[in-house]
């Protein structure tokens, strides 16, 4: 799993030739390292996407520039695009269901 930060936001994630699944989290919150786990072994299913982490205090900017209200945010971005998006702890088949509506019509 990938850590973004402010200066690598848009050339990991916006430019990327394969979709992205970003975490919005924060090292306080119970629901965030909750969801660690989970991404980790989502990423390991999904060696067709990239997923990462960015830490939402340390990178309020692209917290903010994405509409990031909580946390976890998990924001799928396909061709440098914000393409689905939800809010709190998910399942790893709320992830796939995430990911399949960022893909649809791409």
């Amino acid at each position: 799993m990938m850590a973004f930060t402010e200066q690598s936001f848009d050339e990991q994630v916006l430019s990327s030739e394969k979709p992205v699944l970003v975490d919005f989290s924060a090292t306080w919150c119970p629901p965030c390292k909750m969801q660690k786990p989970v991404l980790e072994r989502f990423a390991a299913e999904h060696p067709e996407i990239a997923v990462g982490v960015i830490d939402a205090d340390a990178s309020p900017a692209i917290a903010n520039r994405h509409g990031v209200q909580a946390l976890p945010t998990l924001i799928v971005f396909v061709n440098g695009k914000a393409r689905a998006s939800v809010r709190g702890l998910q399942t790893i088949d709320g992830l796939s269901a995430l990911l399949a509506r960022a893909l649809e019509d791409r």
